[in-house]
């Protein structure tokens, strides 16, 4: 497994390594402190695309959230994250996510990061 090319630090830093990656798509394995909220897997997804792509390292920012559900409380400190680049335009991904625990779906949405 790969390690992701991250600016954060712990405590914030949620994505963890890579466990399999595509041009468009990565599954990545995310961990936390305690059992996460929402915003705390929302957080780790957005990390999360930092494993999307052809390594081009730039630094992203969380614009937008669409159809973000949480499908059930997660009872565990590790989770996975599968992310997937929707579509591109200029600077700025549409990027979806499902967040699984132990291959149960938790979490399910799509965001909009701006690269700069």
């Amino acid at each position: 497994m790969q390690e992701l090319n991250l600016p954060h630090r712990e405590p914030i830093r949620f994505a963890k390594e890579i466990i399999s990656k595509e041009l468009n798509s990565a599954r990545v394995r995310i961990g936390f402190d305690e059992t996460p909220s929402l915003a705390m897997m929302i957080e780790a997804a957005a990390q999360s695309c930092a494993a999307v792509g052809e390594g081009d390292a730039k630094m992203g920012f969380l614009v937008s959230l669409k159809n973000v559900k949480l499908l059930t409380l997660p009872t565990k400190t590790t989770l996975e994250v599968e992310v997937v680049n929707e579509h591109n335009v200029e600077n700025m991904k549409m990027m979806s996510f499902d967040i699984f625990e132990d291959g149960t779906k938790v979490s399910t949405g799509s965001f909009m990061i701006a690269l700069s």
